[in-house]
């Protein structure tokens, strides 16, 4: 491929000089010179034909180049899916690394709407990860530290973020239906937008969390930090589910029962 680029480069460079000191180089080489037919117009003819030469290869290297890209990135895709595949059932003390390369790689050309279920993200810094209408169905997230993570649309129903750290981490319309998040840290996580029903939060540091109008139905808070959580509008959320809480102090609800609990902890 260089080689042909560096033939066409050369020969555009030598038909463009030839072009603009083509005064000079007609008087200096035939002034009068005629030979059959080639004459000082014969070759003022080439010249203009090479330029239509050189514009018809520019514009069928530049499509053939496109082709070419599209064909790599297409086989591209498909070796990182293969990876992937052959990654879910591998149990290396890598897997998670090379799991996340593998997906940074796929987002990086271009794929959305990965499918992760089941796949391992452990003990990891995982930074800046935009995440569009994924499968995370059991993803495991276990030990890990989230930081600029997004979650637009994702399918995180049964995914375990046991013991791991959430900063700056967004859940735009994303299911967390069943999910662990034992002992995590998701302080100022907002949840509005989501579904959480039979979420598991036990030990979790959750304060300042946004929980507005979200369902909590089936919900575990035993001995999480509730502290200035939002749960106005939160919907089948009990003074029971919150009455086995470590803290919630400033807590805000429109319920009274809750609000009269939290007057009184």
């Amino acid at each position: 491929m260089r080689l042909p680029i560096t033939i066409f480069l050369v020969f555009t460079a030598l038909t463009v000089a030839v072009t603009g000191f083509w005064e000079s180089a007609a008087e200096s080489i035939f002034p009068s010179t005629v030979w059959g037919l080639y004459s000082r117009s014969f070759f003022e003819n080439v010249l203009v034909e090479a330029h239509g030469t050189i514009v018809d290869l520019f514009v069928v290297g530049v499509l053939l180049y496109w082709f070419e890209k599209r064909r790599s990135t297409k086989e591209e895709i498909l070796r990182n899916h293969e990876i992937l595949g052959d990654l879910r059932s591998y149990r290396g003390p890598d897997c998670s690394f090379r799991t996340l390369g593998t997906v940074r790689r796929l987002l990086e050309l271009g794929v959305i709407k990965l499918h992760l279920s089941e796949m391992a993200f452990n003990d990891l810094e995982i930074k800046d990860l935009q995440l569009k209408e994924c499968n995370l169905h059991a993803v495991l997230f276990t030990n890990s530290r989230l930081q600029h993570v997004v979650f637009d649309a994702c399918n995180c129903d049964a995914a375990i973020f046991a013991g791991s750290k959430l900063e700056h981490v967004a859940a735009n319309r994303s299911s967390f239906r069943r999910a662990k998040f034992q002992d995590a840290t998701l302080k100022g996580m907002d949840f509005t937008s989501c579904q959480i029903e039979a979420a598991n939060f036990t030990n979790a540091n959750l304060r300042s969390s946004n929980f507005r109008g979200v369902d909590c139905r089936g919900v575990n808070f035993h001995n999480a930090d509730l502290r200035s959580v939002n749960f106005i509008g939160a919907q089948h959320l009990t003074c029971q589910m919150l009455a086995i809480a470590k803290s919630i102090q400033a807590l805000k609800s429109d319920d009274p029962k809750i609000q009269a609990l939290v007057s009184a902890a």
